[in-house]
């Protein structure tokens, strides 16, 4: 007689594979128009055998609650997007779900709102990745940590005027003082934005003068007003700003002169370097 066949039933609980994870910071976005905020391509590795078994990748924070980065100074709430920008489906307690579909490499996005804002410095936060099979029981579970660096920018741009004593071209600035046989004053109606703590360094050619274009030894002082403070700019001069104007601060600057009833006619000039920088 021959003996009977043996056989073995499928194990439905076989779910066996290895997967990584990969959150490539240094890849991030800016947002596009409308959004303030930053995108942080990201992708789950399967195993094709784990793959298939794979209905969906839970996304949680590990101590439960929102997923956030920590900062030095602030904390950011994380949101995740599939691979289309869209919102991923959200349990009530927090768990984002991520659809495998039988993929083995399911692509995602890490969302920060208004990272434009971010104060400089290095964020880090830690997620916890658990796959689920058809049977919504965990069959893998992972810790992913990863860091976010911000840097400090500064952009400063110069306000629409319709003043005729004012001509920009290019980087540069054309301001016409008037008269120096009279008192003049002028505003610069320059804003500045940033994410950091800001300063405006000052270099005059001619060390706070209007000299003379034909005559060189004829010369007439002025002075660099920011807000109620006189800057003298027979030395080049660094001025603090302040912190994070980051919804753009109109700088109180101008230039003013004294009335010189005995100033040789012509032209007179001077050219002023204005930087403005960030930490």
């Amino acid at each position: 007689m021959l003996p009977p066949a043996a056989f073995a039933l499928p194990d439905d609980n076989a779910c066996d594979g290895n997967w990584y994870l990969d959150i490539k910071t240094s890849s991030a976005e800016e947002g596009q128009k409308g959004w303030q905020g930053a995108w942080i391509p990201a992708t789950v590795y399967l195993d094709r055998e784990l793959a298939s078994c794979t209905k969906d990748i839970v996304i949680q924070q590990p101590q439960g609650g929102k997923p956030y980065l920590s900062g030095q100074v602030s904390n950011h709430d994380i949101e995740l997007k599939n691979a289309s920008r869209q919102e991923l489906p959200v349990r009530g307690d927090d768990k984002y779900l991520l659809n495998v579909n039988g993929r083995n490499v399911v692509n995602f996005w890490v969302y920060l709102p208004g990272a434009k804002d971010f104060s400089p410095g290095t964020y880090a936060s830690t997620l916890q990745f658990s796959l689920k099979n058809a049977q919504n029981k965990t069959t893998s579970t992972q810790m992913y940590s990863f860091n976010y660096q911000v840097k400090p920018y500064v952009r400063a741009k110069l306000a629409n005027t319709s003043d005729s004593w004012i001509k920009p071209t290019g980087l540069s600035v054309k301001l016409q003082l008037g008269d120096l046989t009279k008192r003049n004053r002028r505003d610069l109606p320059v804003f500045v934005e940033s994410n950091g703590f800001v300063s405006m360094a000052f270099s005059s050619q001619n060390k706070g003068k209007l000299v003379n274009v034909r005559n060189k030894q004829n010369s007439v002082p002025y002075t660099l007003m920011y807000g109620g403070q006189k800057i003298n700019l027979t030395d080049d001069v660094v001025i603090d700003v302040g912190q994070r104007p980051y919804r753009g601060r109109k700088l109180p600057l101008a230039f003013e002169n004294k009335a010189e009833p005995f100033a040789r006619a012509g032209q007179y000039e001077d050219v002023v370097t204005i930087s403005v920088f960030a930490r």
